[in-house]
């Protein structure tokens, strides 16, 4: 998988950096709101039970006992999911939001909260 189409926030970025985008998009769906530690050892870690071992052991290499922010960042996961072939209902069910959000974010359109004052007359 290549980057996502919207830029990675930087703490997802960090972690991009040391090992790729999917696995920092694992982690923002794992352990998105949270601090993140990272281990001095991946072997026994959440971020192995998270990631996989090949991924933690490049992520402890760049950022041992760092403790990162790891963003919810909904919309960059949501777009993520969709390509790995989610539904918009699986999508909206596991990143807590309404499906309806998902299918906003997947047609590029953004709904107004303010209604448009020539379609209500």
């Amino acid at each position: 998988m290549g980057m996502p189409d919207l830029p990675l926030p930087h703490g997802l970025t960090q972690i991009a950096e040391a090992s790729d985008a999917e696995t920092a998009l694992k982690i923002a769906l794992e352990r998105g709101g949270s601090r993140l530690r990272i281990p001095q050892k991946a072997e026994g870690s959440l971020l192995e039970q998270i990631v996989g071992i090949d991924a933690a052991r490049k992520i402890v290499k760049d950022l041992a006992d760092e403790r990162i922010d790891i963003p919810l960042a909904k919309k960059i996961v949501a777009g993520w999911l969709h390509d790995q072939g989610w539904s918009q209902e699986k999508i909206a069910v596991r990143l807590k939001i309404s499906r309806r959000t998902v299918q906003y974010w997947q047609s590029g359109q953004t709904p107004s909260r303010q209604a448009d004052l020539f379609n209500s007359l």
